[in-house]
């Protein structure tokens, strides 16, 4: 969420999320995030975030097999943005979004996810489901309910881009 507020206060664009980790714009991939936990015995979890960011990117500077799935900030915006002004308006979003209640975050969540309401193809390694994408819970977890009828929460998985 912080990244699509970043994107959204330094641009106007509204980007949209595709679950479980990326961000589109135009419905290409803008960005993708990354988050691992590491236990620590007798001590809290810590969280190491990584964030992918197309910036900068021209067309051609994309390999091939991505010319028509990624998207640049630059692309989208039409101009550039700043390495350090985006990074500055994630940070603060960031900042802020850590002390938002849970509820309200995946809220904010649901009302940008691409897949809601959506017939949505999971793959799940080898296996592969498709279903209508019904909501994200509290916890992240996708709900898609399958053609039986059938309502299948899902914790992980790769979903399709929606181009």
């Amino acid at each position: 969420m912080a990244a699509a507020d970043a994107v959204r206060a330094l641009t106007e664009l509204e980007p949209s999320l595709k679950w479980p980790n990326d961000l589109l714009l135009q419905n290409r991939k803008l960005a993708g995030l990354l988050v691992e936990t590491i236990a620590r015995p007798g001590q809290p979890p810590l969280a190491l975030l990584g964030l992918g960011l197309n910036l900068h990117q021209q067309t051609a500077d994309f390999p091939v097999e991505l010319k028509k799935s990624a998207i640049s900030l630059r692309q989208a915006a039409g101009r550039i943005v700043p390495r350090t002004q985006i990074l500055a308006a994630f940070l603060e979003s960031l900042l802020s979004r850590l002390t938002q209640p849970i509820p309200e975050a995946m809220e904010d969540w649901r009302n940008i996810c691409f897949h809601l309401g959506r017939s949505t193809r999971v793959r799940l390694g080898t296996e592969e489901i498709i279903g209508t994408a019904e909501t994200l819970d509290d916890s992240g977890h996708l709900h898609l309910r399958l053609p039986d009828g059938s309502l299948r929460v899902l914790t992980s998985g790769e979903t399709d881009f929606p181009a």
